[in-house]
Parts: structure tokens; C-alpha cells; sequence
């Protein structure tokens, strides 16, 4: 699977930095730059390659009166090398009974489609949260614009800290068109260590992700259980 960035989102985002159209857009947060290793790559349930190594640049943009969160990044392991681009939104808004609620909407493109996830060149992210008393629970259901991926959607937990400095999140992947679960993958942040004399912050990470063997199709080529550990440097500007 390789990636790209969507060259006008970046134009958009480089004109925004130069501060020549500031009720167009601008940057609301600094950047942050992010590396990280981990010990594979495992995207949605299944493995793109051992010994990952990725930089990613992120930041939320105000554009055209959205508050977006923008984000471009690089990676390498033994199997690949990808680019990626994404930018999402979010709206708060509230429900009768349900009372408050997020709605999200975030964009990916993808150069050469997702292989093996299906080739999927761009899909579109629509999905709602909401803040429960033990996580942040939210589905996001994925629309493939280009190509196709059987209707691929995520139900997400964010639990927060459950321990002094270690954050838990939980997801499972599901086919909307075949009604199957595809793989759940639990990740563990550790406490994070800030490098001395300077504004880096280590943060290492382990998930496991247990990958369905009853997937078939476009989703097939994987099952069990896979343990991946890394950590990451963070530098905000």
C-alpha cells in the first residue's frame, strides 16, 4: 500500500502558514511533529510490513470556517514506503435523549488504493461520538469514493488514563456489506518521559490486534493474534 498527500489540501495548508489570508485560513494550534518505530505495521487488521519507521506532521487549520485537523506523514518498513494526507472535522451538536453529541467527517487519500484492504484510492469518513461515563465511544462508517472496500466502518473506545500516565483505547474493524467483524485491536500509551534540555517527549506504545480467520475476499491473508510494540518522539512548536 502506498500513499500520497493531495497536493492542493497542501497548498491550502502552505498558504495558510504565510498569514497572507488569515480570515481564509490558519493555523488555530501550533504544529507538532511526531516520529515514531514500531515493531510492525499493522493497519486495519492486517500487517504491511516489519520495522516501521514514520514521521508525521500535524495541526488543526481554520478553513473557510471549519476548525480542520490536517495532518501529512511518511513512513518506511521492510515491505514499503508510504505517504499519507488526512483532514477531518468535527461538530458538536445535541439530541433529544441522546443529549450531547460529536459528529466527524475526515478525508484519506491513497496514490495506489489500499491492496490488500481492497483498492480503495479515497473514501470518506462519517461517524458520531459520544462521551459515556466509563470511555468515548464512536462509530465511524467509511464510503469508498474510489474503488471499493465493503463497506468498512470502525466502533472505537477511548477509556482515557485508567492508570497513572497509561491512556487505553480499543477498536473493531466490521464489514458493513458482509456484517462481519474483521479484526479488534487494543493499544496501551505508557507514561511518557520529556528529554532533558529539550521540548521532546518519548512516548513508547504496545497494542495487540487479533485479526478474524473467517474474513474472506478482499480482507483475507491474515488471522490471529499479533502483539506490536513501539514508541514515539513528539516535538509541538
Amino acid at each position: 500500500m502506498t500513499k500520497n498527500i493531495v497536493l492542493t489540501m497542501l497548498a491550502a495548508a502552505g498558504f495558510a502558514c504565510s498569514g497572507s489570508a488569515s480570515e481564509i485560513s490558519e493555523f488555530i494550534s501550533p504544529p507538532n511533529v511526531t516520529a515514531a518505530y514500531s515493531s510492525h505495521d499493522n493497519w486495519r487488521g492486517v500487517n504491511h510490513g516489519d520495522n516501521d519507521l514514520g514521521v508525521k506532521v500535524g495541526a488543526d487549520l481554520h478553513f473557510l470556517g471549519f476548525v480542520a485537523d490536517t495532518s501529512v506523514g511518511w513512513s518506511n518498513n521492510d515491505d514499503q514506503d508510504e505517504y499519507e494526507f488526512s483532514i477531518g472535522t468535527e461538530y458538536e451538536y445535541t439530541l433529544p435523549v441522546i443529549d450531547d453529541v460529536t459528529f466527524h467527517a475526515e478525508f484519506n487519500y491513497y496514490s495506489e488504493g489500499t491492496d490488500v484492504l481492497g483498492d480503495v484510492e479515497s473514501e470518506l469518513g462519517l461517524g458520531i461520538s459520544k462521551d459515556l461515563s466509563f470511555a468515548k465511544v464512536s462509530v465511524t462508517q467509511f464510503i469508498a469514493l474510489e474503488g471499493d472496500h465493503d463497506g468498512y466502518g470502525e466502533l472505537s473506545f477511548d477509556f482515557g488514563e485508567v492508570y497513572s500516565g497509561v491512556s487505553l483505547t480499543a477498536t473493531a474493524g466490521y464489514l458493513l456489506e458482509d456484517v462481519k467483524v474483521t479484526h479488534v485491536e487494543v493499544s496501551a500509551y505508557l507514561p511518557g518521559v520529556a528529554l532533558p534540555q529539550t521540548e521532546l517527549e518519548l512516548k513508547p506504545f504496545v497494542k495487540g490486534v487479533y485479526t478474524f480467520n473467517d474474513r474472506d475476499g478482499i480482507w483475507s491473508g491474515q488471522d490471529g493474534l499479533e502483539v506490536v510494540g513501539g514508541v514515539s518522539l513528539t516535538r509541538s512548536f
